[in-house]
């Protein structure tokens, strides 16, 4: 036995040896291999053996210690694991021998998890599945799951629709209080017992949205004013129903938005109300929140006010029938009475627009695509959607009464904002860089005045307007703030969207802000913990959309393979750019080889190959070469 002596000698040498370690704390990454690494709170990445990867799981957050291999790199050893990463995960059943597993979806991790015998719910080889982590390999490297819920076999109808929705936890969720609620919300609307509220039943408002819409948010109306005009939109009211904290509220809460995947919506609010309650209707007599905008004859919002509401939509129109009228002159394509609204909304349009581009700025307009799908939920063709009239019309009613709403909210000292901040902050030196050393000054970035000048000065000049889209890649999104900041991207002072409270939980939220204001009550707050929340949120649906998309965009192009397509450059690194198609929205690489001269401009976002230079936004012609499924990725070939 040690005497007390040695006993201390020890543990002040162990003592000497832990401060001499350079600990970190951060998030353990997979890879496609089976090494990892683990992504340092201070921002250094250290390298995981496979040895050490067998203990973790992506995701975990761990305590390591740090130290230099014999490559000269960061090394990583595992000293405590902080908490565990990988809770619930969708992923594929396999079968090997005896052994059951379950492998974990998503492109960076490929590693095989085993499933008790008790624990299979009768899955089978092939199946997509919802699993729960049950045993963390930390201790010695043996990791168990239980199988929750089979989503299906690889080649079900549908079967990609079902594992996104599964893999993003996107499947409504209902109880009792909801169906309650429900019920209630129902009653009211079928006594039409809307409380008190300016009658304009008498107006021809009209909605124009897509054919199959159900979910009607918003209708329209106008009329001259002088030498101006009024301009009304009428938002459906589902905040003077669901009370804050309610049931059905708090779900809208945690969805965040609807999310429209291809192969079917994932409705914020049951469709029993989103699609039929609180839907404007044609012909039936809805409850509203109004915003009515003075326009004058510059296009110029000189005054705006909300008011409670109900009216009868005189007509759903598709964008469609509103084309048709408004460019290419088929009076049969509206009915008479709407034509006059129309002709008044279209002048509305232009005039905003005009105006919106000499003081504020427009979003370049990206292109969107229709997909038809085929009877197993794949893509069967893509149509780009015809940019009209009509879209513009209703576009600018939307973003004139978000604007509207931006600067009563900010009056008001309550309500959600859609901030854009402009660069990143990690980025902002880069763009400072650049401006540098072509002689440009813009003042003090990332203000709304310096925003502007920016990219009007930039969109003017011929030879620099091509460094816009790069320096739209050093900009940080917009998010939803408390924070009364302004929308660079929109160039405008303040925006709150208001326009669509069935779909965005955010514009719910600001409809209770704008009636507690009219009503002369406290307006409601959202917490930080529940704002970041709602935030990550809409985050997920955008993810899931993408995903999805991707998976069944792969599957299509697989048809396509030794196709042509033109196309536009949409990234660019050092070995090589990535190309968005303009038939189709084919999202592909093109790849140089090593042996090529390469020189890349980090700051213009500019690769140079032999004499050849690309540019964000430039035109190209590709072939479409291959397709890896497993990665979703699809190869592109430059055609010279």
């Amino acid at each position: 036995m040690l005497d007390p002596n040695a006993l201390a000698a020890l543990s002040q040498l162990k003592t000497d040896i832990q401060a001499t370690k350079d600990y970190a704390e951060g998030v353990v990454a997979a890879t496609s291999g089976r090494f990892g690494f683990v992504r340092c709170d201070d921002g250094r990445d250290a390298f995981l053996a496979p040895e050490k990867m067998e203990r973790v799981l992506p995701g975990d957050r761990v305590q390591v210690s740090l130290n230099e291999n014999a490559k000269g790199k960061l090394e990583a050893e595992l000293e405590k694991l902080q908490e565990p990463g990988l809770s619930k995960f969708v992923g594929q059943y396999r079968v090997r021998g005896k052994g059951h597993f379950v492998v974990p979806g998503g492109r960076d991790f490929s590693r095989w998890i085993f499933i008790p015998p008790q624990q299979r719910k009768g899955a089978k080889e092939g199946d997509f599945v919802i699993a729960k982590i049950s045993r963390h390999p930390w201790r010695d490297g043996r990791a168990q799951a239980n199988i929750l819920f089979r989503i299906g076999q690889p080649d079900d109808a549908f079967i990609e629709h079902k594992y996104i929705k599964a893999k993003y936890d996107l499947n409504y969720r209902s109880g009792e209080e909801h169906s309650k609620q429900l019920e209630a919300v129902q009653n009211d609307f079928a006594n039409e017992n809307f409380g008190e509220r300016d009658d304009l039943s008498a107006l021809p408002f009209v909605t124009i949205d897509s054919a199959s819409t159900l979910d009607m948010d918003d209708a329209l109306y106008a009329q001259k004013k002088g030498d101006g005009y009024e301009l009304k939109v009428a938002i459906a009211d589902p905040a003077s129903f669901l009370a804050q904290g309610s049931a059905l509220a708090e779900q809208a809460q945690n969805c965040a938005q609807s999310v429209y995947l291809l192969g079917g919506t994932v409705p914020m609010l049951p469709a029993a109300i989103a699609h039929y309650a609180f839907s404007l209707e044609a012909e039936k007599l809805k409850p509203a929140l109004v915003c009515s905008m003075e326009i004058n004859a510059n296009g110029e919002v000189s005054s705006a006010n909300f008011s409670r509401a109900k009216l009868r939509s005189a007509a759903k129109l598709s964008y469609e029938q509103v084309a048709n009228f408004l460019d290419r002159g088929n009076s049969d394509a509206v009915d008479e009475s709407l034509q006059a609204n129309l002709t008044l909304l279209a002048e509305i349009s232009v005039l905003r627009r005009n105006y919106r581009e000499q003081h504020m700025l427009l979003n370049d307009d990206s292109g969107d695509y229709d997909f038809s799908l085929d009877e197993r939920g794949h893509i069967d063709s893509i149509r780009l959607r015809e940019r009209s009239s009509a879209n513009q019309l209703v576009e600018e009613a939307m973003v004139a009464c978000n604007i509207a709403a931006g600067h009563f909210l900010a009056e008001h000292n309550a309500g959600l904002f859609t901030v854009h901040k402009g660069f990143r902050e990690d980025r902002i030196g880069e763009a400072a860089a650049l401006f540098k050393e072509e002689g440009l000054d813009f003042g003090e970035l990332n203000t709304l005045d310096s925003h502007k000048t920016m990219h009007r000065s930039l969109s003017a000049d011929s030879e620099r307007s091509k460094y816009l889209p790069a320096l739209r890649r050093l900009m940080q999104g917009a998010e939803l703030s408390h924070e009364q900041g302004p929308h660079l991207g929109l160039g405008a002072d303040f925006y709150a969207t208001v326009s669509s409270p069935i779909r965005r939980f955010a514009d719910l939220f600001n409809h209770w802000c704008i009636e507690a204001v009219l009503n002369g009550n406290k307006a409601p707050k959202l917490s930080e913990q529940q704002l970041q929340s709602l935030n990550e949120n809409l985050r997920n649906g955008r993810q899931a959309d993408r995903e999805l998309q991707q998976w069944l965009l792969c599957l299509y192009a697989q048809k396509q393979v030794g196709n042509s397509a033109k196309g536009r450059v949409r990234i660019v690194t050092q070995q090589g750019f990535g190309v968005k198609l303009d038939d189709s929205g084919l999202e592909g690489f093109v790849l140089f080889g090593k042996d090529q001269e390469k020189s890349f401009d980090a700051k213009r976002l500019s690769l140079k190959v032999g004499e050849q230079s690309w540019f964000i936004n430039d035109e190209v012609e590709i072939k479409i070469a291959s397709v890896d499924q497993d990665k979703r990725r699809i190869a592109f070939e430059l055609i010279s």
